[in-house]
C-alpha cells in the first residue's frame, strides 16, 4: 500500500485531525487499472458535494489540484487492478464539536490492492437481513462520510456464507446493503430504494440509473416484502460492479436475463471509455 498526505508521500496524520477525532470528512474508493481511473468525474462530484454539505467546501481549484495529482502522479503508479482511496477531512482546529470557520483540508490518497469479485459476478451471492438499522438523517443522506459505525456493526453481525446484508431504516424500509446499493427487477421494471433520508449514493448506482434506457426505473420507499417478491435481485458498487443475488434470508432467486444484460451493458461502457 502506498499513501500520500497533502500530496506528499506519507502515512501519518495529526492526532488532532478532525477526521480522526470526529469522523469529520468524506471518502471515495475508486476502481483503477493501468491508465484508467473509473468514474473519476462522478467520484469527484460526490466528494465535492459531500464536503459542501458538511460545510467545508472543496473549491474548483481544490478539485483541479486533486484531479491533476491523481492523473499525473497516482495513475502511473497503478500497475495492476487497484483501489485508489481518497479521504478528505476538515483538518485541525475548532473547539470540541464546533468546527473552525475556515478549514484547511487534510487530503489523504492511498493505492491499495483491488478485491477480486469475478466469482461473485459469475455465480452470485447470498444476502441476510441486518439487525442493525440505518439512521435516517437528511443532512447526511447520500454522503460517503467517515462516520461508518452502523456499517461496522452490521459487518460484525454478518455470518458466513452470506456475502452482504440488507440494511433497513427505522420504518423497516429498504435502504442499501452494508457496502453496496440494492436493485431488483419485477416484471421488467427496475427498482432501487430512495436514498433521500439515508444511505450512500453510489457512483455505479448513479450510472445504472442515468446511462441505460432499456428499463423503466422506480426509485422509492419500499418494504422488504417488495424485494422478496422480485424476479431478480442484484447489488452494486464501484469496485464490484453488478453482482447477482441468488438468496435473500434463505429465499432463492435466479440469476436472470435482465441482470446478465445489465452486466454486459455496464462492462461495454467501461471498455468503450465511459468512465
Amino acid at each position: 500500500m502506498t499513501w500520500f498526505v497533502n500530496y506528499r508521500l506519507d502515512s501519518s496524520v495529526s492526532v488532532v485531525d478532525r477526521g480522526l477525532a470526529y469522523g469529520d470528512g468524506v471518502f471515495e474508493t475508486i476502481r483503477a487499472t493501468p491508465n484508467t481511473l473509473f468514474q473519476l468525474n462522478d467520484h469527484m462530484s460526490r466528494l465535492s458535494s459531500g464536503l459542501t454539505k458538511l460545510g467545508m467546501p472543496f473549491s474548483f481549484e481544490d478539485q483541479k489540484t486533486l484531479t491533476h495529482f491523481l492523473n499525473v502522479h497516482i495513475l502511473p503508479l497503478v500497475n495492476e487492478d487497484s483501489v485508489v482511496k481518497i479521504i478528505v477531512t476538515r483538518g485541525e482546529g475548532g473547539r470540541g464539536y464546533l468546527p473552525p470557520e475556515n478549514c484547511t483540508h487534510t487530503i489523504i490518497i492511498g493505492i491499495l490492492p483491488a478485491p477480486n469479485y469475478q466469482i461473485h459476478q459469475e455465480k452470485g451471492v447470498s444476502l441476510s437481513i441486518s439487525p442493525v438499522p440505518v439512521s435516517s438523517n437528511r443532512f447526511l443522506a447520500g454522503i460517503k462520510h467517515l462516520n461508518r459505525l452502523e456499517n461496522i456493526m452490521a459487518k460484525r453481525f454478518l455470518a458466513s456464507p452470506d456475502f452482504e446484508a440488507i440494511m433497513l431504516n427505522g420504518n423497516n424500509e429498504l435502504v442499501e446493503c452494508i457496502q453496496s446499493n440494492l436493485f431488483w427487477i419485477k416484471e421488467g421494471i427496475l427498482y432501487t430504494p430512495s436514498l433521500q433520508l439515508a444511505g450512500v449514493r453510489g457512483t455505479f448506482r448513479k450510472n445504472i440509473i442515468e446511462n441505460q434506457v432499456n428499463y423503466s426505473i422506480q426509485v422509492g420507499r419500499f418494504p422488504l416484502s417488495t424485494l422478496m417478491s422480485a424476479d431478480e435481485v442484484f447489488i452494486t458498487n464501484s469496485l464490484m460492479a453488478i453482482v447477482p443475488v441468488t438468496s435473500v434470508a434463505g429465499k432463492s432467486f435466479p440469476i436472470g436475463l435482465h441482470t446478465r444484460k445489465l452486466q454486459i451493458l455496464m462492462q461495454a461502457k467501461d471498455e468503450h471509455g465511459v468512465h
